[in-house]
């Protein structure tokens, strides 16, 4: 048996204290989004022009941001949440906490409202529409109280809903983090990053696309794109139906996909990006890392919602052993 699947069931709740005695023990600093989700399921998307009722409504927590802090406690890594809710966030401070994630530099701004998301979700494809709220009103005095507390070797994630972007990512480089970047949603705004201080980005093939500033949509075109483009930088691709990709220089390491009947995708990417980058904080191969990513994502889509969707270590670890 591969010895992933071995060590596997061994990992749920100890995965700090097999850190601990690698020596490899460090904290990650998701400086992201948190926004209401709106989720309405609809027969079609709306169209211009076109007034329709939707079958189904449900109000949910998300935000990349949030999504992406609530995977990585789940995989058992020690991870805090920064950024700002307004008056209206407390529930997602509560709700952080309840799953482990810290929130001590999750700031409440009572002169504004907490980002919200309207979801359209129809036979297992979704549209969204963002309101920054909040997460827009992150500056450089924020980011600079929330990075000291933070050291070399230490990990910053980011997603590209949040404000002082560009400033993050250089404070953080100086100060030695190792920088992962899910560029989503992919905008013109990314080029004006200091993209080269990035040190892993993970994007699907439509940010990939657009990070390679490539038009095809060939798997072997975007990740020859990516490849030119960021020679240096460690790159994953998700690919859907059809996998996913680790991409290092002339490296690839392919992941086929777990097929399942998906019910709704809104958190798939961001389970993705939490099990990935927990995986690989825990020194798994690379191989590795995106068959447990690719597992806890194909278990993600058979649940409604964001957050609440993320499996747990265990349930990840039960789906996987043969």
């Amino acid at each position: 048996m591969n010895a992933l699947y071995t060590i596997l069931p061994y990992l749920d709740n100890g995965i700090i204290k097999l850190k601990k005695e690698r020596g490899t023990i460090m904290k990650v600093c998701n400086f992201g989004s948190l926004n209401f989700d709106k989720v309405y399921a609809m027969e079609h998307f709306v169209e211009p022009k076109e007034t329709i009722s939707s079958i189904g409504y449900m109000e949910n927590f998300g935000g990349k941001g949030l999504n992406q802090s609530i995977a990585l406690a789940k995989a058992g890594e020690e991870v805090y949440h920064a950024g700002k809710v307004g008056k209206d966030g407390q529930p997602f401070i509560d709700y952080l906490e309840k799953y482990g994630v810290h929130t001590d530099y999750l700031k409440k701004d009572d002169n504004t409202v907490t980002g919200h998301a309207i979801i359209q979700t129809c036979k297992g494809e979704n549209c969204i529409i963002l309101f920054g709220g909040a997460n827009q009103e992150i500056d450089e005095k924020l980011a600079d109280e929330v990075l000291s507390h933070f050291e070399k070797g230490d990990v910053l994630l980011l997603q590209n809903e949040i404000s002082s972007m560009a400033y993050i990512m250089k404070k953080a480089h100086e100060t030695g983090m190792k920088i992962v970047f899910n560029t989503a949603p992919m905008d013109a705004k990314v080029f004006t990053y200091p993209l080269e201080l990035v040190d892993l980005f993970i994007v699907n093939e439509v940010e990939g696309r657009g990070l390679a500033k490539v038009d095809s949509k060939r798997y072997e075109d975007i990740i020859a794109g990516l490849q030119k483009a960021y020679p240096d930088t460690e790159i994953v691709l998700t690919c859907g139906g059809d996998g996913s990709y680790y991409i290092h220089g002339k490296e690839v390491v392919h992941q086929e996909a777990f097929m399942v009947d998906a019910v709704d995708t809104t958190a798939a990417g961001d389970t993705f990006t939490g099990y990935f980058l927990a995986c690989q904080m825990m020194e798994m191969s690379v191989q590795d890392s995106l068959k447990v990513a690719s597992k806890a994502s194909s278990v993600t889509v058979q649940g409604h919602g964001a957050a609440q969707s993320i499996p747990e270590w265990k349930e990840v670890a039960g789906a996987l052993i043969p």
